[in-house]
């Protein structure tokens, strides 16, 4: 009697395709990749000597949470690539600052997001 309950469950897992994060192509590395490289330069850019340090780093924070936010949106991973997406803003809005203050403020409030993003991933996988 419990085995004919569990056959259909079975039958069930075995015909359901993979989760879009699980799926071959979608990038999912790759985005997590980026978003360590983004948390990296959003660093760098918080801790910059210059006004022209905390700009460049600012453009490289954006270029990798944009492409972030686009392979993690490849991979159904909606909530962290909006997060990612939300810091990529931040960081570019942060590349205009006037002063090196007005640069770290912005990279801040960008590492903030992508803090979210990735912790998201990591307490909740991809939703």
């Amino acid at each position: 009697m419990r085995l004919a309950s569990v056959i259909p469950l079975v039958l069930l897992l075995v015909l359901a395709g993979p989760a879009a994060a699980q799926r071959s192509g979608c990038g999912m590395g790759l985005g997590l990749e980026a978003l360590r490289g983004a948390e990296a330069a959003l660093r760098a850019g918080v801790a910059a000597p210059s006004l022209l340090g905390g700009r460049a780093a600012a453009a490289e924070a954006a270029g990798a949470l944009r492409e972030a936010a686009g392979r993690l949106g490849q991979c159904g991973c909606g909530q962290a690539a909006g997060h990612a997406q939300e810091a990529e803003g931040l960081a570019e809005a942060a590349r205009a600052g006037d002063s090196l203050d007005a640069v770290r403020r912005g990279l801040d409030r960008a590492q903030f997001s992508a803090r979210l993003a990735r912790e998201r991933l990591d307490r909740r996988g991809c939703s």
